[in-house]
């Protein structure tokens, strides 16, 4: 059998869509007839000229449009058994619809023209085509009439149809991927960056409309900072240095949000040359990214947390050694003037010598806050009244350029803490507050009760879920950047000069909180302020009324014998000294063991332990448990400039038990050893007094 060439007609009056149809058919049909007209008149006359098997007819056409074309090659006779399908770059609705189907066109294609979409059409035209002449050829056979040509071409088509059957299937199989597939799909054009298609996936992923997204770039909704790289990478793709490449970007959704997506590019064969084209597969990588950030976030936490672990630990450690040291130098130069009169000319230097000690005194106190090892006595605190009762304090500490407001909460706002400490931590506020707003402002301090949830821990981490109190200070100030705000717990870090501030503020905040079983987190802008929300756990009123603080004592007057407990001979000898010079008698001590042993051949009564918590072998607890069994009328006066984690859980020490802090000053000793015994029993008092 002779094969019979397949010809075509496009009448168009685009030239590029014209150009297209034929590159198409060079594609789907290497051996098909094309021919063209660029109106309708002359396509008619084509068809006569060239009867051709299938005809492409443009809708939107000047003299006469599509739908007259497609009436005029229907009525007449000899080419009324040609298909026609309608090529149209919109979207038919209904009305076009029926004109179309009125006027006797077959199908539509829709512009920009797919290979497979075209192939497709074409495929179904031809089984209708093939169809018409099998069944003229057995009507004709019938009669007589029929011709070879009408006989071949129907055979031909027939032959053609049965082997482009597996590209059926495999467009079908396309087409089914294109639209089921769980991943977004794309099809662009290289040289516009416009989609073409989009799959249903895709345009949910990116959050628009499949027709929104067929009229815009790629580059359009991608990231700015994604967009060089994938135009690279795509220039290498054309190019043909690269069968596919694979690079993760972020799109932009219509709603302002990013999405982190995988993309996958490959170039797709085209029927028209001039136009390249590439297949995106889009994968949603956002929940592996907020994953990752995540996981970043937490090593950051850790790596903070453990910074401040080992500076806290250095910093104890400094202070322990210190805080011995400046408690010699404080009862020296009180020693010196006590003996000395104003008038001397070395009394000035005394002072200064205490002064000096002083300071470093409360630097090494800073340090213990900082590394949570300074002696904690908490007890049952409402938040509101201590901001009201420092409300004045603060208020000349800031100075009048500031207003300071307090703002008093509805609820109880009770929690357990050191009143000392928690001061301390608002004075320290306040001065960065003060110091961050130069030309005024305004400072605001607020109680109040708060429940943290999972999703709070989730964002900020350090506490439990559960009910706490919140204590925020805020202020109108410079505010802070990012990096700043990375560092500002850290002991020694400041912005300010050297001469302005020694950068253990906020450590020393931070450390009091964590101590105190709080948690800290700061939001701040810069030239927008700054927000400190503390959290402390928040107590009920029952366990408030079972802590009442007991009535205050007179202090004692009297004399009598006191132990003194310690390690360290110089703070022995100082102690001694002091109290020597106060009328109390004292016994020395440097272990546990050996005041266990003065105890028992001491014949007169012991009224005062005064013992250092940290002991070789044996705490001072645990002496002062033993000395009360033996002796439990004694009383116990407990001194340390340093707590460890053996001695102290976290460093809190009983409301219930005596403690002075060292380095002391020597009145701060004499004061606090008549304090103590001043809750001895009145029996005991009265023996001290006559003693």
């Amino acid at each position: 059998m002779t094969s019979i060439k397949l010809k075509v007609l496009a009448i168009d009056d685009g030239q590029d869509s014209l150009d297209t149809l034929r590159s198409g058919m060079s594609h789907a049909f290497p051996d098909a007839g094309f021919f063209a007209a660029t109106n309708g008149p002359d396509g008619i006359a084509a068809a006569l000229a060239e009867d051709p098997d299938i005809i492409l007819l443009d809708i939107v056409m000047p003299e006469m449009d599509g739908f007259e074309t497609c009436r005029r090659l229907k009525e007449d006779t000899r080419l009324r058994d040609i298909p026609v399908v309608f090529i149209t770059a919109l979207r038919p609705d209904k009305d076009t619809l029926e004109k179309a189907f009125a006027a006797g066109a077959e199908a539509f294609i829709l512009k920009p023209l797919e290979l497979w979409e075209l192939t497709s059409q074409l495929r179904a035209m031809l089984k209708i085509k093939a169809a018409n002449l099998l069944q003229r050829t057995d009507h004709d056979h019938l009669g007589g009439l029929v011709t070879q040509r009408t006989r071949e071409l129907a055979e031909e088509l027939a032959a053609r149809e049965k082997a482009l059957e597996l590209l059926t299937e495999s467009e079908a199989l396309f087409k089914t991927i294109f639209t089921e597939s769980p991943m977004g799909i794309c099809l662009v054009d290289y040289k516009t960056g416009r989609f073409i298609r989009v799959n249903p996936i895709f345009a949910e992923l990116v959050g628009r409309p499949v027709e929104e997204l067929t009229a815009i770039t790629w580059m359009s909704i991608s990231h700015p900072d994604d967009v060089k790289d994938q135009s690279d990478n795509l220039a290498l793709l054309t190019a043909g240095n690269m069968k596919t490449f694979q690079m993760e970007k972020r799109y932009l959704r219509s709603d302002g949000t990013v999405v982190w997506a995988k993309l996958t590019a490959a170039p797709l064969p085209a029927f028209d040359n001039f136009k390249p084209r590439y297949l995106g597969m889009i994968e949603d990588v956002s929940a592996g990214k907020d994953a990752e950030k995540e996981k970043a976030k937490l090593e950051e936490q850790l790596r903070q947390s453990q910074k401040m672990e080992a500076a806290g630990s250095l910093a104890g450690g400094i202070a322990h050694d210190f805080n011995n040291i400046l408690a010699a130098i404080l009862a020296y130069s009180g020693f010196l003037l006590k003996s000395l009169h104003k008038t001397d000319p070395s009394y000035k230097d005394a002072e200064e010598i205490n002064k000096a000690g002083m300071r470093a005194a409360a630097l090494t106190r800073q340090l213990l806050a900082f590394s949570r090892k300074q002696i904690l006595q908490p007890k049952v605190l409402d938040v509101n009244e201590v901001i009201l009762g420092m409300k004045t304090m603060l208020s000349r500490l800031i100075g009048e350029n500031i207003k300071l407001t307090a703002i008093k909460g509805k609820t109880p706002t009770l929690i357990k803490a050191d009143q000392g400490c928690l001061e301390q931590v608002l004075m320290n506020l306040a001065v960065n507050a003060r110091d961050a707003m130069p030309k005024g402002g305004k400072l605001t301090i607020e109680a109040s009760a708060a429940y943290i949830n999972e999703a709070h821990i989730h964002r900020h981490g350090t506490v439990e879920p559960g009910n706490y109190v919140m204590l925020s200070v805020s202020d109108t100030g410079a505010g802070m950047s990012a990096e700043t705000q990375s560092h500002i717990f850290e002991p020694f870090f400041t912005t300010k000069p050297r001469d302005k501030g020694t950068g253990l503020g906020l450590s020393t905040v931070h450390g009091i909180i964590k101590q105190s079983g709080g948690s800290v987190v700061v939001y701040s802008e810069e030239k927008h302020g700054t927000v400190f929300k503390i959290y402390f756990p928040q107590i009920t009123d029952e366990v408030a009324i079972a802590e009442q603080p007991a009535a205050a004592k007179k202090t004692f007057t009297g004399t009598g014998t006191v132990l003194v407990v310690d390690d360290d001979v110089q703070i022995r000898t100082l102690v001694r000294r002091t109290l020597t010079q106060d009328r109390f008698t004292v016994l020395e001590a440097a272990s546990a063991e050996e005041a266990m042993a003065i105890c028992k051949r001491h014949k007169t009564t012991i009224h005062l332990i005064l013992t250092d918590m940290v002991l070789p072998k044996m705490s001072g607890f645990e002496l002062a448990e033993y000395l009360k069994s033996v002796h439990p009328e004694v009383k116990v006066l407990f001194m340390s400039g340093y707590t460890e984690h053996s001695v102290l859980e976290q460093g809190i020490l009983d409301p219930d038990k005596n403690f002075i802090q060292k380095p002391f000053a020597l009145d701060a000793l004499i004061r606090k050893t008549r304090e103590v015994l001043s809750r001895a029993p009145h029996a005991l008092q009265k023996r001290l007094k006559n003693t």
